[in-house]
C-alpha cells in the first residue's frame, strides 16, 4: 500500500500516520518530496488489515495498492518518467545521456588522457573504476585507494561528474566525496545488504541488472534503494549470461522495453559488457537507443589494445567523436520519441 500525504502536511502528522501503519502491523518507509511525502506500507496485505480505512484522515489525500513486489518503482505509483539528476546532468524524461570511460582506472595519465578526449566531444559523465571485482582472483582488481586519489585529481581538473563502482559498504566512504554517482555491478545486484547501505549515501545509483536476473528481480533490487531514500536510481541492462558464445552476453532489449512500460526509473544500456567485441558496440548502441534507452553507458580507454582488462570491448577514446557522430541520429530520434511518449 501507498499513502500520499497532502501537500505541506505537518511532521506530527506523518508520525501520527506512520504509528497508525505500524498499529496495523506494516513497516512505514517515510519518503519525502519537495512538496509531497508518501509513505510505503511494508507488510502482506492479505494476512495485515487494510490500510484503506487511512484514506479518510484529514491529512492523508490517498491510498491505493500496489499489487506488483516493485512498488516505489512502478508506473502505478509514478506514471511519468522520472529525472535522475547526476550533479546537473539530467539522465530520463528525454535526456538521453552518452557515458564513457575506460573499464578500469590504469594511471593517472591514462585517465586523464580518457578524459580529455572524451569530454572534447561532449561526454558529460565518466566512467571512472578504482574498485573493479573480477569473476578470477588473479584478473587486475583496480588500484583501489590509488585509483580514487587519480579520480581525485582528474576531477579536480576537469569538474567533470563521475559513476564509480562500489564492491561493498566499505568501500562507500572512500569513493563518497569523489563520485557523482555509484555503480551497482551485475555480481552486486542482489546484494541486498549493499543496496540499503548504498540508499543511504546521498547520490544517485546506477543499478546494473544481474548476469542471470528477471527483470522482476532487476526492478525490486531497484525498489530496495528507493524505499530506503534513494530515489535517483538509473536502470542498466548490460546483456545476460547465455549458451551462446557469439557476443560475451546476451543483450536483452526486450527487458529495455519492459522495463521502461513497468518502471518509471531511466534505463540505459551498456553495449561493451554485452558485445564483447568492440567491432559489435556501435550496432548494440544503436539498437539500445531504439529499443527505448535513456542513454549508454560505453567503455572507451586510450590504448585499448594494451588495456589492463577489457581490451577487446573497449572504443579508442581519441575516436569516440567519431562514434557519437554515426550515433547521433538515433540519438535525436530517441530524444523525439521520448517527448511525444
Amino acid at each position: 500500500m501507498i499513502i500520499v500525504l497532502k501537500r505541506h502536511a505537518s511532521e506530527t502528522d506523518i508520525a501520527a500516520i506512520s504509528d497508525l501503519v505500524c498499529s496495523l502491523r506494516y513497516q512505514p518507509r517515510i519518503i519525502r518530496g519537495v512538496e509531497q511525502t508518501v509513505i510505503a506500507c511494508i507488510g502482506d496485505e492479505l494476512s495485515n488489515r487494510s490500510l484503506e480505512a487511512l484514506s479518510s484522515l484529514p491529512s492523508v489525500e490517498s491510498v491505493f495498492p500496489v499489487q506488483k513486489k516493485f512498488k516505489l518503482v512502478s508506473r502505478e505509483y509514478h506514471p511519468e518518467d522520472s529525472v535522475v539528476n547526476v550533479s546537473g546532468v539530467l539522465i530520463g524524461g528525454g535526456n538521453i545521456q552518452i557515458m564513457a570511460g575506460p573499464c578500469a582506472i590504469e594511471s593517472y595519465d591514462q585517465l586523464r588522457a580518457a578524459v580529455v578526449d572524451l569530454t572534447a566531444c561532449g561526454v558529460k559523465i565518466i566512467r571512472a573504476m578504482p574498485f573493479k571485482p573480477r569473476t578470477s582472483p588473479y584478473d587486475f582488481q583496480g588500484l583501489k585507494l590509488d585509483g580514487v586519489k587519480i579520480m581525485r585529481d582528474v576531477k579536480a581538473e576537469f569538474n567533470v561528474a563521475m559513476v564509480a563502482e562500489v564492491p561493498g559498504p566499505a568501500q562507500i566512504e572512500m569513493l563518497r566525496d569523489v563520485t557523482d554517482m555509484f555503480q551497482i555491478g551485475a555480481r552486486n545486484a542482489q546484494n541486498y545488504d549493499l543496496l540499503e547501505h548504498l540508499a543511504h549515501a546521498g547520490r544517485p545509483v546506477l543499478l546494473k541488472r544481474g548476469m542471470a536476473s528477471t527483470v522482476e528481480e532487476w526492478l525490486t533490487a531497484a525498489e530496495y534503494l528507493v524505499v530506503n531514500g534513494c530515489p535517483q536510481v538509473v536502470l542498466c541492462e548490460r546483456g545476460l549470461r547465455s549458451f551462446d558464445k557469439a557476443t560475451r552476453n546476451l543483450l536483452d532489449l526486450g527487458a529495455v522495453a519492459v522495463a521502461r512500460q513497468l518502471a518509471h526509473l531511466p534505463v540505459v544500456v551498456d553495449p561493451s559488457h554485452a558485445a564483447g567485441a568492440r567491432s559489435l558496440v556501435p550496432a548494440l548502441a544503436r539498437a539500445g537507443l531504439a529499443a527505448g534507452a535513456d542513454g549508454l553507458i560505453i567503455e572507451a580507454h586510450p590504448d585499448p589494445v594494451n588495456a589492463f582488462s577489457d581490451a577487446s570491448q573497449q572504443l579508442e577514446s581519441a575516436s569516440f567523436g567519431a562514434f557519437l557522430k554515426e550515433l547521433e541520429p538515433w540519438i535525436e530520434l530517441a530524444k523525439a520519441t521520448r517527448k511525444q511518449a
